[in-house]
């Protein structure tokens, strides 16, 4: 929501504050407009979600080291944004295993296969079974054509064998 109109802001605070809040802008760079405008930024939207702390969990200690130049960038951080070490800590880990957990929540969800893709399987394989009994039936009949004109053509061949018979014995008789 920013605006090309400005506004003014003026406060009383401790000198001690006063002296530290120079020494800051001058260390960065800044001016006091900067300054102002960033911590009423960042205490207004904060970027990590400060939780409650009453919790009567039992409670481990995690320890780790990291290089001077991250530190100093950590705790300037965490004085900009009025927080301690470990709020930081602990809503950077929360945030991921959020992050984590609804990534691998998708992923489930996308193995899954839906109701949809059941009816459609569903048609397929009935699909498929109705072609499999179609093609079968193309073969029986096809395989009782052929035994139908095989049956012909022995009754055929009878008749024929009938008739040389009838022949045969004709020609015996005339004999």
């Amino acid at each position: 929501m920013p605006t090309n109109e400005k506004k003014g802001i003026t406060v009383k605070i401790d000198a001690e504050l006063h002296a530290e809040v120079r020494q800051y802008l001058e260390q960065h760079s800044m001016t006091m407009a900067d300054f102002v405008t960033m911590a009423l930024q960042d205490e207004l939207h904060p970027k990590i979600e400060q939780k409650e702390e009453k919790s009567m969990e039992k409670m481990r200690t995690l320890a780790f080291q990291v290089p001077e130049d991250l530190f100093q960038k950590i705790k300037d951080y965490l004085h900009r944004n009025n927080m301690t070490q470990r709020q930081f800590v602990i809503g950077l880990i929360e945030n991921e295993i959020e992050r984590d957990l609804t990534e691998r929540q998708a992923q489930t969800e996308a193995q899954e296969p839906t109701e949809d893709q059941d009816e459609e399987e569903t048609e397929e394989l009935t699909e498929d079974a109705a072609e499999e009994e179609y093609e079968d039936e193309i073969e029986e009949s096809e395989e009782e054509l052929e035994d139908e004109e095989l049956t012909e053509d022995e009754e055929s061949e009878e008749e024929e064998l009938t008739e040389d018979e009838e022949e045969t014995e004709g020609m015996v008789m005339r004999m």
